[in-house]
């Protein structure tokens, strides 16, 4: 397991995005709060005001250690706890007013294949700090160093709006995957949602310059959840009943680093949620409420600070709304 770790260091370092400025963006397992300012879209008509969201995503045990299956590749089992959410002060300006807390038990495969450095003639000596740079430069060429990391188990939550009106119980499963190709492949050059941002860096004196992030290959999420609703009243006052139903969610994600503002790097992330309830009943269907779209495009600096622009509705949310969000991202580990 050792010669695991040592060997995912040492991609990391190689493969990653240079970080600019004293410090990267935090990212992965934590405590995120991100206090913000809201402010719809001038058509709506309304005015803006304060609110916060919040991200929890912390292992709390560990049922099957981490077992090494070759020199590139381990598995384990991990039960996570996750919770997030967007509060807004004034709720009717609130573009995803969906709390979500629960437990995952995950089944997690991690591959990363190593690689080559320091051949004849080359100036990297992957023992020798000093030929970062080189080495950087030698891994970038590179056609290895591909790395995938697979989430595949059962799923439990209670989710609501913000004021709890309006709450579900939901159990099921998912199957969540992290493809990293490598910097030198057809996959990681060609991938076209990487393109605009390429010329971006290089404009901007980014590190990678006009080199392809490998960050900007999409991850994908895949769920299927049997939905109690506890309390519902629109649904209640189409039905009659919350009778349960099966839901369909898949979210796609993807991040690349822009540019370097007061030397600080700046990346674009964007994420897109959809839900489909199965088989619903005409009414619900008629209603609208058997399907919701979600998508979020942000600009966040390493400093901490992020412009967010969302639009649509997610779960328990009834309205469509499209906002603007300014906010300062504070990470506890």
């Amino acid at each position: 397991m050792k010669s695991m770790a040592a060997g995912a260091v040492l991609i990391g370092m190689l493969l990653g995005p240079a970080q600019v400025g004293a410090q990267g963006a935090g990212a992965g397992k934590g405590i995120v709060i991100t206090p913000k300012y809201f402010e719809p879209d001038a058509g709506t008509g309304r005015q803006g005001g304060m609110g916060f969201s919040y991200k929890i995503d912390k292992t709390v045990a560990t049922p099957a250690k981490a077992q090494e299956l070759s020199r590139e590749s381990f598995h384990k089992l991990d039960l996570d706890f996750k919770a997030e959410g967007n509060v807004a002060f004034n709720r009717d300006i609130n573009p995803s007013d969906f709390l979500k807390t629960g437990l995952e038990l995950n089944y997690v495969y991690q591959y990363a294949s190593a690689v080559t450095l320091g051949g004849p003639g080359s100036g990297c000596d992957p023992t020798d700090p000093a030929t970062l740079p080189q080495c950087r430069e030698e891994a970038a060429r590179s056609r290895g160093g591909d790395a995938l990391a697979l989430f595949a188990g059962l799923i439990g939550s209670l989710e609501s709006d913000q004021r709890f009106e309006r709450r579900n119980e939901t159990f099921g499963a998912h199957l969540t995957t992290v493809y990293r190709p490598a910097p030198g492949s057809f996959a990681n050059q060609a991938n076209p949602l990487d393109w605009p941002f390429r010329l971006a860096r290089w404009l901007t004196g980014h590190p990678m310059g006009f080199t392809a992030s490998p960050d900007a290959f999409p991850k994908l999420r895949l769920a299927l959840e049997r939905v109690q609703p506890g309390k519902d009243p629109d649904r209640t006052a189409i039905l009659g009943s919350t009778t349960d139903y099966d839901r369909a969610n898949i979210e796609i994600a993807m991040s690349s680093p822009v540019g370097v503002v007061q030397g600080k790097q700046v990346k674009f992330e964007w994420s897109w949620r959809y839900f489909k309830e199965q088989n619903p009943a005409a009414a619900i269907e008629a209603a609208g409420l058997d399907r919701h779209r979600y998508a979020a495009a942000a600009l966040r600096h390493d400093s901490g600070w992020q412009l967010t622009y969302a639009t649509g509705r997610l779960p328990l949310d009834r309205q469509s709304d499209a906002v603007w969000e300014l906010g300062y991202k504070v990470a506890f580990d």
